[in-house]
């Protein structure tokens, strides 16, 4: 059949594809087509067939995913398996840092609360009081067919600086919740690494190595390795990197089942990981909330195709204090959608077969595998953990991250790209003091911990001054923009000053533009602005400068006068004619914020 429909076509050669590509490229390097991972290989523009090595098969328990819906009160469990619910995650209020959470303080409640879901799969999120529930939560096998505990004293310490419980008597622990069939209770929290802003190379190399840490503590306490494998779950994070994304959960079960299988042969093809996957809210965003609908959409689809067991979307407004239904019901629809209109639940590795799918999974288990291996070496996860190695490396990870969206060298939609400066969220200052709190801890801890900070928490803390500067009635800062000269230059120069200081959510006053400079500032001062900005060539700029300081000094003594752009010629008698500040690509937004907000705001 296939030869029929093809034999027609003559055969285009993988040489014949990159010399199109050359043509195409008019004198532009291959490299200006090729990207380098931050895990350091490189992606062709494209793969074929002879590209792909065989791969190991991905292993998975069952085909399809079930949607996990995360409830923190009691009135959120009715009906949930009609809502579109699968699974559930019972928070207890000792696990979210906050006054919510379900009341979980005897065998009773837990079966009562268990109860109110019917017989979904559970995830109950006891952290260090799961080995107390252990019978409660295998009785419950039962009713509920798969139940995970999560207990994780690792996860403690990556979270709140202890472990939580006393070193020597963890493996005695492990040893207590093993042995259940249907029942896990040891969950490892990788999701935590990636909501501090980790890689998914780091996420996948720590998630290994944080692994064989604990199978090795079951078997130093006596448990058998079938046990103490089907007694591990792995919590991981998804990010917004669609494809590399679905790379890592496959390479994580490629990788995962080579590691039991050294430990017995086969025991990774009958025992593949159990994955619970969840959106990790580094990447959500408090301003422009609706975009992370897409974000959890293409964040679940990563986490489906790549294989996770259970898929948990954060609600797109989770960022807020409170979390309204509105929120939970997109998160379980757009796995609904996912499930009854792309029927991904259909076969076990839908992304099997992509060569470019594939090729990125063999890359990243490559390069995971040696990073594991060298942690290995140097003792493993729990010695990293002690020394901070891992933390710190996390920590460089996310600072880096951050200047990139301060400085444009990465886009998130709604904070530094196309932000709605009319956008009002006063309520968001509860999360933000709460995350000042997590990275100005009180007090000392004996483990270095992670502090989950979200990368638009430097832009959401200083627009956010605005937004309370509002609500308390108090007048809003006016921007102008003084558009002069060249058209297609002026034109530019508005849209991206726009876009820039749209970040610190001032109402912005553009023009067509304006027939002098002199008419520019008197419109500004009619208008009250605090702001001026001035959008025209470098070339004409020479001529425009002397004459915009001067009637601003006149006109507006008291207003900032900005200019587009940084004419690095003109740059010395700018400044010392008394420009403010420029507005261009390089400028650190969020250091710009600072200055602007500590004048116009106050602090």
């Amino acid at each position: 059949m296939n030869e029929f429909l093809f034999s027609d076509f003559a055969e285009v050669s993988t040489e014949d594809w990159k010399n199109q590509i050359l043509k195409d490229l008019k004198g532009n390097p291959w490299d200006k087509v090729t990207w380098e991972t931050e895990e350091g290989f490189k992606i062709e523009p494209f793969y074929r067939k002879e590209d792909i090595t065989d791969l190991p098969r991905v292993y998975k328990r069952t085909n399809g995913w079930l949607v996990t819906e995360t409830v923190t009160s009691e009135s959120e469990l009715s009906d949930l398996s009609k809502k579109g619910a699968d699974a559930v995650v019972l928070v207890g209020n000792g696990q979210t840092g906050k006054p919510s959470g379900l009341k979980i303080t005897s065998s009773g409640d837990l079966e009562r609360l268990a109860g109110l879901t019917g017989n979904l799969p559970l995830v109950v999120s006891l952290g260090n009081q799961t080995a107390s529930f252990s019978d409660s939560l295998k009785k419950l096998t039962l009713s509920h067919n798969i139940v995970l505990g999560d207990f994780d004293p690792y996860g403690s310490a990556l979270k709140d600086g202890e472990l939580g419980i006393e070193e020597n008597t963890i493996g005695k622990t492990f040893s207590s919740l093993a042995g259940t069939k249907g029942f896990a209770g040891v969950g490892i929290h990788s999701y935590f690494l990636r909501d501090a802003g980790a890689s998914i190379g780091q996420e996948l190399t720590y998630s290994l190595s944080w692994g064989v840490d604990y199978l090795n503590r079951h078997l130093d306490a006596g448990v058998g390795i079938e046990d103490a494998a089907a007694n591990i779950w792995f919590w991981m994070g998804i990010g917004s990197d669609y494809f590399t994304e679905i790379a890592k959960f496959r390479a994580f079960r490629i990788l995962w089942t080579e590691i039991l299988n050294a430990y017995k042969p086969g025991l990774g093809e009958s025992l593949p990981a159990l994955i619970v996957a969840r959106t990790s809210n580094f990447q959500f965003t408090a301003y422009d909330p609706y975009v992370n609908m897409l974000r959890g959409t293409t964040a679940a689809m990563s986490a489906v195709m790549g294989g996770a067991d259970f898929v948990s979307v954060l609600p797109f407004d989770s960022e807020y204090s409170a979390q309204q239904e509105l929120g939970k019901r997109i998160a379980r629809n757009s796995q609904l959608l996912l499930r009854y209109e792309s029927y991904l639940d259909k076969v076990e590795d839908p992304a099997a077969g992509s060569y470019y799918l594939e090729v990125l999974t063999k890359k990243l288990a490559e390069s995971a595998w040696a990073k594991f291996q060298g942690l290995e070496k140097d003792g493993g996860f729990g010695e990293a953990l002690k020394k901070g190695s891992i933390q710190k490396d996390i920590s460089d990870r996310a600072d880096k991250k951050r200047n990139s969206l301060a400085t444009k060298k990465e886009i998130l939609l709604g904070t530094n790209q196309y932000p709605l400066p009319s956008e009002r969220h006063p309520e968001l200052k509860t999360s933000l003091e709460e995350t000042n709190g997590q990275i100005n801890p009180k007090k000392q801890t004996t483990y270095a911990s992670l502090v989950s900070v979200r990368l638009s928490y430097e832009f959401d803390k200083w627009r956010n001054l605005t937004d309370a500067h509002v609500a308390a009635g108090k007048k809003l800062p006016k921007i102008f923009l003084l558009t002069i000269g060249d058209l297609t230059m002026r034109k530019a120069r508005a849209g991206f000053s726009s876009n820039f200081l749209g970040c610190l959510g001032y109402e912005i006053v553009d023009n067509l533009g304006i027939v002098s400079v002199k008419e520019g500032v008197a419109k500004a001062k009619e208008q009250g602005c605090e702001i001026v900005v001035l959008c025209s060539s470098d070339e004409e700029y020479a001529t425009y400068l002397p004459e915009f300081v001067s009637e601003m000094k006149s006109q507006l003594a008291n207003s900032w006068k900005l200019l587009a752009g940084y004419p690095k010629d003109l740059i010395s008698q700018a400044e010392s004619l008394g420009i403010d500040d420029f507005i261009h690509m390089k400028r650190n937004i969020v250091e710009f914020m600072e200055k602007a907000q500590t004048k116009w705001i106050g602090k």
